[in-house]
């Protein structure tokens, strides 16, 4: 079997390259119909490819951020569509990151965008069972035609190494955007409150942009010297930095989003056998048990975070429980080739 991968996806993209590589171990083929140009260009880069490879694939699939191409797929192929939407556009930007009002157009232009690029494709993908329920109650959209594909990483990148520079530091890391489902302040609060613990260091990689400004000038008003900020690297990068820490952090964040995703962080850390620290929401028991692989803490609470932190640290024995039982965790459900099985029950 053959399927194409539609759109103008970032190829690199953990979601893209880990499907890809599931889809290739259990022996279906990927062909791609890809481009990065932007508005008409887009539009006919994609019919100039797609006409080349039109009879040489059995489904198409719509790659994640292809809202506005889902209508332009079931234009140009007669094949079935699935639309791997991965998350809401409405959910990331209004009910998250808040860039307008909800009455904004724009508002009105993502909800739209979320809706009939869902009711266009034949089946639809999404990364856990609340965001599902989230789509089907918000638009009206029938359940029977989602499926959830848990996120997953590649295990030839991300895995467990022993990269520690000093020792004698525990290190606890943090990566990804600033933005309000993180909840990046609760970990500087955090480290403000573990400032006499002079064996306890923060490394954070982010984005060196007006956000990470905003962080960094917090940081210093509070003279802390136990944070260090380094750039925002490369999918591959992220491994060394994982490696090099005791423990993991997720997102900590009181909003609508951070109720229904697991992100990427929590997934590259655990196939690294990081043990992991997340704000305690109800999405996280699709996959995880609470002190069994996985620690939670209570939302936006900077003191549970420090607790959890030091019963960790000083508790060498739960260390490396959390980590053994995280990591197969990974193993068992969460490897490339294991999340798209239900991706091919559908094909």
């Amino acid at each position: 079997m053959t399927v194409c991968f539609f759109g103008n996806y970032i190829k690199d993209y953990p979601r893209i390259q880990t499907m890809r590589k599931g889809l290739n171990i259990n022996n279906i083929n990927v062909l791609e119909c890809h481009t990065r140009k932007r508005g008409i260009k887009k539009y006919l880069d994609l019919f100039k490819q797609h006409r080349k490879i039109k009879n040489n694939y059995d489904i198409l699939i719509v790659t994640m951020g292809g809202y506005t191409l889902v209508w332009f797929a079931k234009l140009i192929s007669n094949k079935r569509i699935i639309f791997d939407v991965f998350t809401s556009l409405y959910l990331t930007n209004i009910e998250d990151r808040k860039t307008c009002s909800k009455y904004n157009l724009k508002a009105i232009y993502y909800k739209l965008l979320d809706k009939y690029s869902c009711k266009l494709a034949n089946s639809v993908l999404l990364d856990t069972d609340a965001q599902i329920n989230y789509f089907c109650k918000k638009y009206r959209l029938q359940k029977r035609k989602f499926k959830r594909i848990f996120i997953s990483t590649d295990n030839d990148i991300y895995y467990s190494k022993d990269n520690k520079k000093d020792k004698d530091k525990f290190i606890i890391h943090w990566h990804g955007h600033i933005v309000p489902l993180h909840s990046i302040e609760t970990i500087i609060k955090s480290a403000k409150l573990l400032e006499d613990h002079k064996d306890i260091v923060f490394q954070i990689v982010t984005r060196f942009n007006s956000k990470y400004r905003k962080i960094k000038k917090l940081v210093e008003e509070l003279k802390l010297k136990n944070i260090k900020f380094y750039s925002e690297t490369d999918y591959k990068g992220l491994d060394k930095f994982i490696n090099q820490s005791n423990i993991c952090l997720g997102i900590f964040g009181d909003n609508k989003k951070a109720e229904l995703v697991i992100p990427n962080k929590i997934i590259e850390s655990i196939a690294c056998s990081r043990p992991v620290i997340t704000a305690n929401h109800e999405v996280l028991k699709e996959l995880f048990t609470e002190n069994k692989d996985i620690i939670l803490v209570d939302i936006n609470n900077p003191k549970d975070l420090v607790n959890k932190i030091l019963e960790l640290k000083n508790n060498k024995g739960l260390q490396d429980i959390i980590s053994k039982n995280c990591y197969n965790l990974f193993l068992n459900k969460l490897r490339p080739e294991i999340i798209v099985k239900d991706l091919i029950k559908i094909l």
